[in-house]
């Protein structure tokens, strides 16, 4: 779902560059670069939720420690109430300083910018799905766990720079 961020600016495009009376050849380039960015985006969801179904799910055989790149509202409600099934995570998480917004975007294949980096704790004989970070840089793992986490896995939270 692309973010109301990015629909506010394909509206003011639109309005600027004068779309909406018919426009001119940089207008209807805009609009239809606009439009197959978001198809790019709904399409590489698709396809990660169809391989994601795919996937065998295995139990840990030990704790292991990711991240999850995600909204300041999204993480205070996790740390609340906890994260629901089906949730992305990182493979692994280590130390180091965090990646900024964009450039977690670009290698995790994230719809949306992330503003904070969780890091989570998956206890021992959690279920977890491991791949590839569909639209993300090559090489990339991700975990997917088809049961929820109690609000205890999340350890802590770090805000991110948007980056460029």
């Amino acid at each position: 779902m692309p973010s109301p961020r990015w629909l506010l600016f394909v509206v003011v495009l639109i309005v600027l560059t004068g779309c909406g009376r018919g426009g001119g050849a940089a207008a209807r380039g805009a609009r239809r670069s606009a439009s197959r960015s978001m198809e790019r985006a709904f399409a590489n969801l698709r396809r990660d939720a169809a391989r994601d179904r795919l996937l065998p799910a295995k139990a840990l055989t030990r704790p292991r420690s990711v991240f999850r790149y995600t909204s300041p509202a999204q993480a205070a409600r996790e740390a609340k109430v906890g994260i629901p099934a089906r949730s992305h995570f990182t493979s692994r998480a280590g130390p180091g300083r965090p990646l900024s917004g964009s450039a977690a975007q670009k290698r995790y294949g994230l719809p949306r910018i992330p503003l904070v980096r969780e890091r989570i704790t998956l206890p021992a004989g959690q279920p977890v799905r491991a791949g590839r970070a569909i639209g993300g840089s090559p090489g990339i793992g991700e975990l997917t766990s088809p049961k929820p986490l109690p609000p205890g896995a999340v350890r802590g939270s770090v805000r991110l720079k948007k980056g460029k």
